[in-house]
């Protein structure tokens, strides 16, 4: 980077990761606006960030924040400003940067060093960003316009299913309009990809399937997540906030016969619900171990059964969404297939 460029920016760091603060990038851009020097503004996103923050804490989530912040330096080296705009957000500044297939590398940097993000010391968290850019001064004449368009084309990226970058084209993006909410879509492709990212990091469950459970415990905050074989429960994760932390096989006899045959799917928002169909023995079964809330989905393909997936609220009653469990049967059939295909069974795997 050229000493005109350096002396342009003040050098005020953010305290978390070490990369400019917010203010200062803003300013440098507006400079470089004001000297007429073309560049790239590039905004980028950690995916899904706030189910970090929820399911490990916020202590883990600066973690994350200060690993995206290295990641980024790592990426851009000489060639570009690392800001961070605030959260899990960053700003890059890329000066003399606007031709599109340069553009288009450099924000492919970044993505490839997020390609396998991995925590040791938390392997179920799994992260994406997703970039928006735009160039001055083709799409913007102010640091303003420039921000706009630049926000448009993240927009359209988290639209598009997230874990992508998009370049700012006018006939392509103009007429974007950004909505506060996440879409509920765009979300929901990205939680299936990660359950099939956890399940493809092995070829051997035994060593996946913690992890899967791990992930739909701090994600979806379920106290507990099970895997149970035909005669006991073979896998099993408690949620770190839980109040209960003993789980233990459910008879399949007492489950099967309430399983949706359309869905493969059980779920109870309230136990009391049994009442009214006299399970009396299932409803022991969940008093025994506090449970007010269950889903179960059958782990099945191709003609054979191998277990249950069990997904477990205590205390207090949960109401199961359809995204949920749809996520919960995704990953059921997805182990199912596996099983089937490699000729083994639950049980093999311990």
């Amino acid at each position: 980077m050229d000493a005109e460029l350096i002396n342009m920016i003040q050098d005020k760091r953010d305290s978390l990761t070490g990369v400019y603060e917010r203010f200062t990038t803003e300013d440098f851009a507006r400079t470089l606006v004001q000297n007429n020097r073309p560049f790239s503004i590039m905004l980028i996103d950690g995916d899904n960030f706030k189910n970090i923050n929820d399911g490990y804490g916020h202590s883990v989530g600066d973690k994350v924040i200060a690993l995206m912040a290295e990641k980024l330096k790592a990426a851009y080296k000489d060639k570009a400003f690392v800001g961070r705009f605030g959260g899990d957000e960053f700003m890059i500044i890329a000066p003399d940067i606007v031709e599109y297939d340069e553009l288009w590398q450099t924000c492919h940097d970044a993505y490839d060093q997020f390609e396998n993000f991995v925590i040791p010391e938390y392997p179920s968290i799994f992260l994406t960003i997703t970039t928006g850019a735009a160039r001055f001064p083709k799409d913007g004449a102010t640091y303003e316009d420039l921000f706009e368009k630049a926000d448009k084309a993240l927009y359209r990226g988290k639209q598009k299913g997230r874990s992508c970058f998009i370049i700012y084209l006018e006939e392509k993006h103009k007429d974007i309009k950004i909505h506060s909410s996440d879409s509920p879509t765009a979300n929901s492709m990205q939680m299936h990809n990660t359950i099939f990212t956890i399940l493809s990091k092995s070829k051997d469950l035994k060593q996946t399937l913690p992890y899967l459970l791990q992930f739909f415990t701090t994600t979806l905050m379920i106290d507990h997540m099970g895997i149970q074989g035909k005669e006991s429960l073979l896998f099993s994760e408690v949620y770190s906030l839980s109040k209960v932390k003993d789980f233990s096989y459910i008879d399949n006899a007492l489950i099967a016969g309430n399983v949706n045959k359309a869905t493969s799917v059980f779920y109870l928002n309230d136990v009391k619900q049994l009442f009214a169909i006299h399970q009396d023995a299932l409803i022991k079964a969940c008093e025994e171990q506090q449970l007010i809330s269950m889903c179960c989905v059958e782990i099945s393909y191709g003609g054979k059964f191998y277990g249950y997936l069990r997904a477990d609220a205590t205390l207090t009653f949960r109401i199961w969404q359809h995204t949920d469990m749809d996520l919960i049967l995704t990953a059921a059939k997805a182990i199912a297939m596996v099983l089937y295909f490699q000729g083994k069974t639950l049980e093999d795997l311990v």
